[in-house]
């Protein structure tokens, strides 16, 4: 609307004039500052004296100035029409000589000098400002979404798609412009993606709480219409007009893929020890009779025709007799080792004390005729199968006995606070020691460092330990010297009562 100004309204005019928060400047038709406010001269920093009767392109550009004194010359019904109302951004120069930007809303003004023009000047400096930081964040956000590893789409409140990145293009076979616009329902199942535009409406502060940070996993939607599995992690952000929601959306295929071979093959494993349990059943039973019956009849000749037949057959029924025996002892240890893992009982709080006495106990014949002398600190609770502890301190101690050089074997047994939780066992002997190439073969099956004449044994024992100690969730070491004996070290899980 137009406006008329007369001598007697003058004073009234300029009173609203310096009410207004904006720089205010009224030119004439040549272009001549005829009117400002206090404002004006704060933002341009002139002093009004000097301001008025200059030209207006003291302090804004010459060709906005050129158009602006065109439109003063039009008539009061056409002037500024395309302008009126609407901020025109430009840059404006204060005294100094400084640029600042400026947004400009200009109105005509019938007065008895004729059309005047009304220049309402607002400093957009701040604002401004938060524009280019905005850009600039828009262009880092932009950045790290393309650097981003997985597909990454940003949603708004009506669930439309305003951003993907170049993964998203290619795990959903759409092209950017394709995508952009388009309902998330587009590529993820419609009930996860309405939550999810429910979400988007939520303030920043409590959108999707249960979500951030929490894989979830769908079936997501490509643009031939396969499907294939995904995981999509949630995260609010906030702009100045609404709350948008990125979903970092990753291609799970190949580990799906591989969680089912691993099925797979732990179905297959899972079948494979039922069937070793099955072979130490038929071991324990079908295999050990017939041995049993050989053992006894070779056994029975041997007493029965000692001396009465030539040396020949002497040595050959003793050699069978031998044989019988060790296939006994052999079928025995495998079936120990077999049931490690099989026949094992449940881990319970139990005292190593008592287990290692124990074993100590089976082992009275060996010590008795030995001389060994086998020692102990006091010994902890611990987290065990109390049978399998035995059978690990019995195959431990009847080791450091049986493979001594000359003089009283001693065995001593101690434990002490390890890591994680964990009592740390120590078996030290006085025994041959071990050369440090064969640390870790003699824990293998059938794996013995001296003849059969030498030392009785099948080669299982330190197998049938490593075997328990991992099945407690733990490693067996040993640490020696040749001559000076060997020291066998492992963990086991401190009792839960400690």
């Amino acid at each position: 609307m137009q406006n008329s100004i007369s001598h007697d309204s003058d004073a009234r005019y300029r009173g609203l004039l310096e009410a207004a928060p904006d720089a205010m400047v009224v030119v004439n038709g040549t272009g001549e500052i005829v009117l400002l406010n206090l404002q004006a001269e704060s933002r341009l920093g002139y002093r009004r004296d000097e301001l008025v009767g200059q030209k207006i392109t003291t302090i804004i550009p010459e060709g906005f100035a050129e158009r602006l004194l065109a439109d003063g010359t039009r008539s009061a019904a056409t002037a500024l029409a395309q302008q009126i109302g609407t901020g025109i951004e430009l840059s404006a120069l204060r005294k100094d000589g400084s640029a600042f930007p400026i947004e400009i809303m200009l109105s005509p003004l019938e007065s008895d000098d004729g059309i005047l023009v009304t220049a309402a000047i607002r400093d957009i400096t701040v604002r401004k400002a938060a524009e280019q930081h905005l850009v600039q964040t828009e262009a880092r956000y932009r950045g790290l979404l393309e650097a981003a590893p997985d597909a990454m789409v940003v949603v708004d409140e009506g669930g439309e798609i305003v951003l993907v990145n170049a993964q998203a293009e290619k795990q959903f076979r759409y092209r950017r412009d394709e995508l952009l616009g388009k309902t998330i329902t587009s590529i993820i199942p419609q009930g996860f993606a309405e939550r999810l535009a429910a979400d988007a409406q939520r303030s920043a502060e409590d959108a999707m709480a249960q979500q951030i940070g929490t894989g979830i996993e769908l079936t997501a939607c490509r643009k031939d219409g396969s499907e294939f599995p995904i995981e999509i992690m949630l995260s609010p952000l906030r702009n100045d007009e609404e709350v948008l929601v990125t979903a970092a959306i990753r291609d799970i295929s190949a580990r799906k893929l591989a969680e089912v071979q691993l099925q797979l093959k732990i179905d297959e494993l899972s079948r494979s020890n039922e069937e070793l349990a099955h072979f130490a059943d038929i071991a324990s039973h079908d295999l050990q009779e017939p041995l049993r019956m050989v053992s006894s009849y070779t056994q029975l000749l041997a007493r029965r025709y000692k001396g009465k037949l030539d040396s020949d057959a002497d040595e050959f029924i003793e050699f069978a007799v031998d044989g019988a025996s060790r296939m006994q002892r052999l079928i025995q240890d495998l079936l120990i080792y077999s049931r490690v893992g099989t026949k094992g009982k449940e881990l319970l709080d139990t005292s190593s004390e008592r287990a290692f006495q124990l074993a100590v106990g089976n082992l009275g014949g060996v010590i008795a005729d030995s001389g060994a002398l086998v020692t102990n600190d006091p010994l902890p609770d611990v987290c065990a199968d109390e049978i399998q502890l035995i059978q690990l301190f019995q195959n431990l101690v009847a080791n450091a006995i049986k493979y001594q050089k000359p003089g009283v074997p001693t065995v001593h047994v101690s434990a002490a606070r390890g890591p994680e939780n964990k009592w740390m066992f120590s078996v030290k002997d006085n025994g041959l020691g071990i050369e440090p190439h064969y640390f870790e073969r003699i824990f293998g099956m059938f794996q013995r460092l001296h003849k059969r004449e030498e030392f009785s044994g099948t080669g299982i024992g330190l197998a049938i330990c490593k075997k328990i100690v991992e099945r407690h969730g733990s490693t067996i070491s040993v640490a020696s010297q040749v001559g000076e004996g060997s020291t066998f070290s492992f963990g086991l899980a401190a009792s839960t009562q400690t």
